[in-house]
């Protein structure tokens, strides 16, 4: 597929829809989990902030690195990559969300900091 060859300008476009995307879907279950357990992680500064600042940025870097660093690197089938770049991504927010998502420095009323609605087949 030209449109995403490797180095091309529809890589990089790729790169920022996934990366971008996933680090947005982060943010929100972040966002969601500390809101459900009422986890007050900066103090005084309200916890949304607290993501779109420092969340939000952490989590498109990690992302775009590597998706870039994967879907090159993969092999020569466009799918494959893609595919291999996608499961990469998702590891890797899910350590994101298990680091920071469920914080044991700031206690919240959910044991653990892990929400209710958190399915207990995904490790946090």
């Amino acid at each position: 597929m030209a449109f995403a060859a490797k180095g091309s300008k529809g890589e990089s476009f790729l790169a920022v829809v996934v990366g971008g995307g996933a680090a947005f879907g982060l943010v929100v279950i972040t966002s969601r989990a500390w809101k459900a357990c009422q986890v007050d992680v900066a103090g005084s500064v309200p916890n949304g902030l607290t993501l779109l600042f420092l969340g939000l940025p952490i989590a498109l870097i990690v992302n775009l690195v590597l998706f870039n660093v994967v879907f090159r690197y993969a092999g020569k089938a466009f799918l494959f990559s893609l595919i291999a770049a996608l499961i990469a991504i998702a590891i890797a927010d899910l350590a994101l969300f298990s680091w920071q998502g469920t914080p044991a420095a700031s206690p919240g009323t959910c044991p653990g900091n892990v929400p209710p609605w958190w399915p207990a087949w995904i490790p946090t």
